[in-house]
């Protein structure tokens, strides 16, 4: 068993807000409503990296 970690960017969760308007709950909201989309563009990353760290940002969800 091993691990692959995902990095997040804050652009991504940030929606229409600026990062300094942004709250935590912003940010966990965010990113349960994006959770589908998330692992989806995971999952695409993950098959053309093959890295133990991926950092997703907004060229990962077009």
């Amino acid at each position: 068993m091993f691990e692959i970690k995902f990095y997040l960017a804050t652009e991504v969760l940030a929606c229409e807000k600026s990062h300094r308007d942004a709250t935590e709950a912003d940010y966990l909201t965010a990113f349960d409503e994006l959770r589908p989309r998330i692992l989806k563009a995971a999952t695409s990353a993950y098959s053309k990296v093959r890295s133990s760290a991926i950092t997703l940002d907004l060229a990962h969800f077009r």
